[in-house]
């Protein structure tokens, strides 16, 4: 927890970079700086201690000389009650306490295997120092030294000459003098840098808060604002320094993407006023050219074909009224009626395909039958649709572009696709018009549609019309093909909301 805050604060992360190497910094010149006075009141005391066992020692060995017992007892007892001396004993050769204050455990041999004597005794002899601080049970620290007495000649009156030593001269200073001061210099060390450091901490962590913090949090809920949608947003520039510049170029920013998505959005109004003239012009372009193929089917229906009928009609007279006419003349009479009649066909074929005449009166699936079949009349081609799913007429426009559509697929089949089997599908689901032409012919590969080479009819041309006829309404014209596995065209066209069929 504590270290994915840290991750997640940029406070905190500057207090632990630039704080904890101050503080480890300050630790050691505060440990060594302790060492080095501890050092320095040790080498004190014992300066102290050696002038203080001196002077001692030139004290008793006095009295020693002049054989003086019971001054050299009072002497022992007057030096113990100095404030430094925690306690003062002559110790024979063999450990015997000879002297002490009071006359206190005179005749005890000392036991050189208590833990306060270990600190010299566990050493050889010859590396045992003449003075060790020593922790006294109940006692606290003590600086112990222990000097030799050695048998001068002044001594042998008293002492065998073969004695090197006539004893030892133990003597404890209380380490209190020197111990309060080092607790006192410790805590210093410790106490003024842990003030130091929280200080400098407050006062570094409110100015970097003020200066350095507080505008990257403004700059961050900039960022996030403008990252949710509010392009408007601007950071305020409090400094000249990086993080003002930063903000500067963060504004100059926002301002450019701010302007680029104002062209956009006119050019998207643009391109939508467009696209809408460009779809009502389609409209109206569809809608003039069924108009004229309306026109162009009447008139060739009214004009040419009522000719042609005529024509017909008065051969038919010709013949009735000629009756011994020659072999020759009844022959050419009959091919002209003959031709008469193909072409008044191929005129009504004409017309059919201009405008087909069931389209208006009886709707989209009869004209998409009627057109098939009169297609592949006489192909064997089975043509099975189905029309049940389209329950309702739709949009006038909109039957003719899909009407269109189909007879342009269906013209297709015909001519390229060799398919033994087409499969017609007409619906309405969800508001959408759905309609399929389905062939089992040769098939053909749909990325050649826009790869076709100069000089060969561009086949992708009659796709793009189709696509073309359908997007006044949004909606798409799909090809699946593979050859040898036949095509699939799909059709989907979304209703208008407020249609009403027609």
């Amino acid at each position: 927890m504590i270290l994915h805050a840290i991750r997640r604060s940029l406070r905190a992360k500057f207090a632990l970079g630039f704080f904890l190497p101050l503080i480890a910094l300050l630790g050691l010149s505060s440990y060594f700086q302790f060492a080095r006075h501890e050092e320095a009141h040790r080498e004190a005391l014992l300066l102290l201690a050696s002038q203080t066992t001196q002077a001692v020692e030139n004290s008793l060995r006095n009295e020693m000389l002049n054989r003086n017992l019971e001054g050299l007892q009072h002497t022992i007892d007057a030096i113990s009650e100095g404030e430094a001396i925690d306690a003062i004993a002559i110790l024979d050769p063999a450990g015997r306490v000879a002297m002490a204050p009071g006359r206190e455990n005179v005749g005890q041999i000392l036991d050189n295997g208590d833990p306060t004597c270990q600190p010299c005794h566990r050493l050889p002899p010859e590396e045992r120092p003449n003075s060790v601080i020593v922790d006294l049970p109940g006692e606290g620290r003590v600086f112990r030294s222990m000097n030799p007495i050695e048998n001068r000649p002044e001594c042998h009156a008293c002492h065998e000459p073969t004695q090197s030593l006539n004893g030892l001269l133990l003597i404890d200073l209380a380490m209190t003098s020197v111990d309060d001061p080092l607790a006192i210099d410790l805590r210093e060390h410790v106490l003024w840098p842990a003030l130091t450091i929280a200080l400098v901490m407050l006062m570094t962590v409110l100015f970097v808060s003020r200066f350095v913090i507080r505008p990257v949090q403004t700059i961050r809920e900039t960022v996030g604002q403008f990252g949710l949608g509010q392009a408007d947003v601007e950071t305020p520039v409090r400094s000249p320094d990086e993080i003002g510049r930063l903000a500067e170029s963060i504004n100059a920013m926002t301002h450019r993407i701010h302007a680029e998505e104002q062209e956009n959005l006119n050019l998207s109004d643009q391109l939508q006023a467009q696209a809408e003239a460009r779809r009502q012009l389609l409209l109206r372009l569809t809608t003039a050219q069924e108009e004229e193929r309306r026109r162009v089917a009447r008139d060739l229906h009214d004009d040419l074909g009522q000719d042609l009928a005529g024509a017909a009609m008065q051969l038919e007279v010709i013949a009735q009224e000629e009756p011994g006419a020659s072999p020759k003349a009844k022959r050419a009479l009959e091919r002209a009626r003959v031709l008469i009649a193909d072409a008044t066909d191929r005129i009504y074929g004409v017309i059919l395909s201009l405008r087909p005449a069931g389209l208006d009166d009886l709707g989209l699936a009869p004209a998409i039958r009627a057109h098939a079949e009169r297609l592949f009349e006489d192909t064997g081609v089975q043509i099975e649709i189905d029309a049940d799913g389209l329950t309702e007429r739709l949009p006038s426009e909109m039957e003719t572009a899909i009407f269109r559509i189909f007879q342009e697929g269906l013209s297709n089949v015909h001519r390229h696709g060799r398919a033994r089997q087409i499969r017609l599908h007409m619906r309405l689901t969800g508001g959408i018009f759905e309609g399929e032409i389905i062939d089992d012919g040769v098939g053909f590969d749909v990325q050649s549609l826009a790869q076709t080479p100069p000089g060969v009819e561009m086949r992708g041309l009659g796709l793009l019309g189709m696509q073309e006829r359908v997007s006044p309404w949004g909606g798409e014209v799909q090809i699946a093909s593979v050859p040898g596995q036949g095509t699939r065209l799909t059709v989907r066209i979304p209703l208008p909301e407020s249609s009403d069929g027609r």
